[in-house]
């Protein structure tokens, strides 16, 4: 009797949870027929609300649709050329090192360097895929050649700029597109589940009254109550999701991460721009001693 009666118990407010569930699926279906009566106003503060907050859930997966871009160092580069696995690995300042190098130092150095390399993978930027082009350009026709010369200098800049680039990447991955993807996944998360909430307390008040309105006279107090409770539980639930709500839309957080967005792109442009403002002359000044040569040769 004991267990039965503990039983009993256990399996009322399961009845109940079921019963209130199944309440809030009927009112829902009358509402989409379009046969449901009395259906319980949100506030206009609290409608207003969600629009703002859907808007800035959709702009923050926009964003981190297009900038989670900078987690994949490929980007730019999709296309890899087939190289072997000493050609792709050595940068440029590997291979001036190797200049200076005997050839019995060379030859131990290279193999030193092929197993470090199969452990770190180089990058695979198009910047560094430009500079080891270009340096395995100078090597065939010689720094002598201001060919040669001029794709010397400028594989030197591009592995810097491929640094560069890596560098913005990796700040804008963990100031931007992390943090803002906490931002979606907590507070912005947090909104969307507490408007949940309401939406079902709202189901709950509604499917009450209904109720409260066909109950038989000896079941008319206890749906009263049953109504009152409803109300007081949506009311709660508006005023909680109200406050989550305000808060995402009055946190500063994402406009601080877009300020960091931008402060690692004018640091990349700034310095691709110095560096490249440096060798630009020194190439022109090749090019334009070749081009005399050239004219001198035709005219002889």
């Amino acid at each position: 009797m004991d267990q039965f009666k503990a039983f009993s118990q256990q399996l009322n407010p399961l009845a109940a949870k079921l019963g209130k569930q199944f309440g809030q699926v009927k009112q829902f279906a009358q509402e989409k027929m379009g046969t449901a009566e009395d259906i319980t106003e949100l506030p206009q503060e609290y409608k207003d609300l969600e629009k703002r907050v859907d808007a800035l859930r959709n702009m923050h997966n926009g964003l981190l649709r297009v900038t989670r871009t900078y987690q994949t160092s490929t980007y730019d580069y999709p296309a890899q050329l087939q190289e072997t696995l000493g050609e792709f690995g050595r940068t440029v300042t590997d291979r001036i090192q190797q200049v200076a190098l005997s050839p019995a130092e060379k030859a131990a150095s290279e193999a030193a360097a092929l197993e470090e390399r199969k452990e770190a993978a180089p990058p695979k930027t198009l910047a560094h895929a430009l500079s080891r082009a270009s340096f395995q350009g100078s090597e065939q026709l010689g720094l002598e050649e201001p060919m040669g010369s001029a794709l010397f200098k400028f594989a030197t800049v591009q592995e810097k700029i491929g640094d560069f680039r890596m560098k913005m990447d990796n700040e804008i991955a963990t100031k931007f597109v992390q943090p803002f993807n906490t931002t979606l996944n907590t507070q912005i998360g947090f909104a969307m589940k507490a408007r949940k909430n309401v939406q079902n307390a709202r189901l709950s008040l509604d499917s009450a009254k209904a109720q409260y309105k066909t109950a038989r006279p000896e079941r008319s107090e206890a749906s009263r109550v049953e109504v009152e409770q409803a109300e007081d539980l949506f009311v709660a639930a508006v005023e909680e999701a109200t406050t989550l709500m305000k808060t995402v839309l009055d946190n500063p957080e994402p406009l601080r991460n877009l300020a960091d967005l931008v402060a690692a792109q004018l640091a990349f442009y700034k310095e691709a721009q110095e560096i490249l403002s440096d060798v630009a002359p020194e190439i022109d000044e090749l090019s334009v001693t070749q081009e005399a040569l050239y004219r001198n040769s035709r005219s002889e």
